[in-house]
């Protein structure tokens, strides 16, 4: 093993050898990403494996190794519930191995030595915090790590592995806490990039968040929590929710009601149970655990800390797909939808109607489809945008462009590709360049579209700010200001006022409708 600290600039081992990196635990071999510059780095653990007396631990120190350790594989994904194969994200992830022990991370760099301190992006993969890996084709495929960033993709705890609590499990614990686990690693992973990414020529200094969905979250957490602060220098955060979440107390009482069930009432006895059993049993539970106020890592509620301004004061980039809710199961009919109605918005379910109608069945399919992406994704982007434009420069964007399905292809989301619209993790490809990881019939307007999310994203990533020469101008966020501040991002993309804003603002408790 190498005498010298990871971080410096002779860890890269300067023209002996560049695909040999020294991090932390020891040498890892890299392989060249094509015909291009860039570096890969596959499947270096970040963190134990969080399996046997480890599982429903804090992420805990990788043991060191001898020799060089290849790093020229993608590590299993945490295991997870399989995708169905008509669905329109079975091709997003592919068809991966899957393992308890599953913490590792990717690195790609093009950096010519350790001494470039190239920006760096993080990116947290989305799925509900039950599903996904930083290993899937649509994000490892692209070249994004081209265009002078230093690209990092990790794995985090998922399901019942990386979110239940436990009265047991919080006993054991020094801080009396469980159930962040899944955010615990988020953490650990960047506490790896702090100490490491010099060596690969990142900057640890210039670190960017980027993620969609759960991963979005995840990083509206990770800015909300105060021993973050200072890992990270700007965020990206792509069709968020900033939803209720639940304290430990009755997180605790889900765990045990769970274990009860499963006939495990100790932690002891809940290791005891096979990884595949424990999830299956899980699935059957109907349960969805997710992050939770522990009193600790997440000490109160996200949303009080935006609304405090004691977020990590960061520049921010945010923003949400036209469609965001038509990949979601839509109401059966209008008699569902009046039901969601009530359960949402209790004594203002008449004037909900207003903004999502029931008159017929086929109209409340499709208004629920809308409610979906107001109350999942765009109203919670909507007032994090709010919220984080009082502290920081914040950027909010409208992502308005459908891919190109072919003919043939149908999802189990929608009956026809193309009713799937501008949907849920749309902009993926684009962002990434990873069109080629997909089977669609891309042109010009696609190319032009990566052009410009990656020109924007990189930009961001760079300085803090998206704007540069040759593209549209893209002004801080300001609500409701005398001239639109969200871009509309399409192969032509212009500034726009807040869509559907009325909607989002009822959506959210803000204002009423309009008479």
């Amino acid at each position: 093993m190498s005498s010298a600290s990871p971080g410096v600039s002779t860890s890269m081992r300067g023209d002996r050898d560049p695909l040999v990196v020294a991090v932390e635990s020891g040498l890892v071999s890299g392989q060249h990403q094509g015909a291009s510059d860039v570096r890969a780095f596959l499947g270096i653990p970040y963190a134990a494996p969080p399996t046997g007396p480890l599982r429903w631990r804090p992420p805990q120190a990788v043991a060191a190794w001898q020799g060089v350790r290849p790093a020229r594989a993608l590590a299993p994904q945490c295991l997870q519930p399989k995708r169905p194969a008509d669905s329109v994200y079975a091709e997003y992830a592919g068809l991966q191995p899957m393992s308890e022990g599953c913490l590792y991370l990717n690195v790609w760099s093009a950096a010519p030595s350790a001494k470039a301190r190239w920006p760096v992006m993080v990116w947290f993969h989305g799925g509900a915090f039950q599903q996904g890996a930083g290993s899937n084709p649509v994000f490892v495929r692209g070249d994004l790590a081209e265009h002078g960033v230093v690209l990092v993709t990790f794995n985090y705890r998922l399901g019942p592995f990386g979110f239940m609590a436990h009265p047991g499990l919080s006993d054991e614990s020094p801080a009396r806490t469980s159930g962040n686990y899944g955010p615990l690693d988020m953490a650990a992973a960047l506490g790896w990039v702090r100490r490491n990414i010099a060596a690969f020529g990142g900057d640890p200094e210039q670190v960017t968040l980027f993620g969609q969905s759960a991963g979005a979250a995840g990083i509206v957490d990770m800015m909300a929590a105060p021993r973050i602060k200072g890992l990270f220098a700007r965020a990206i955060a792509q069709s968020f929710g900033v939803t209720q979440m639940n304290t430990l107390a009755q997180a605790e009482r889900s765990g045990a009601a769970f274990a009860d069930r499963i006939g495990a009432a100790s932690p002891a006895a809940l290791r005891e149970i096979d990884a595949e059993t424990l999830l299956a049993r899980y699935q059957e539970s109907g349960e969805r655990w997710m992050p939770i106020v522990d009193g600790d890592f997440i000490a109160e509620p996200v949303r009080t800390t935006f609304a405090e301004g004691r977020e990590a004061p960061v520049p921010f980039l945010t923003g949400w797909n036209a469609d965001e809710g038509t990949t979601f199961p839509a109401a059966a009919d209008a008699a569902a939808l009046r039901r969601r109605l009530r359960a949402s918005f209790g004594g203002r379910a008449a004037d909900a109607e207003k903004f999502y109608p029931c008159t017929s069945d086929a109209t409340a399919r499709t208004a629920s489809l809308a409610l979906i992406g107001d109350e999942l994704f765009a109203g919670g982007v909507w007032q994090a945008a709010r919220a984080q434009a009082r502290v920081a420069p914040t950027y909010v964007y409208y992502f308005d462009h459908a891919q190109p399905f072919r003919s043939e292809q149908h999802f189990s989301e929608a009956d026809d590709a193309a009713a799937l619209g501008v949907f849920h993790s749309a902009e993926y490809p684009y962002v990434f360049g990873s069109t080629a990881a997909l089977t669609r019939d891309w042109g010009r307007a696609d190319r032009r579209m990566t052009e410009l999310m990656q020109a924007y994203w990189l930009q961001f990533a760079k300085h803090g700010d998206p704007n540069r020469a040759g593209l549209p101008h893209w002004p801080t966020f300001v609500d409701a200001g005398a001239s639109p501040t969200v871009m509309r991002l399409a192969p032509e993309p212009g500034l726009i006022d807040v869509p559907r804003r009325e909607q989002l603002a009822f959506a959210a408790g803000i204002l009423p409708p309009k008479k």
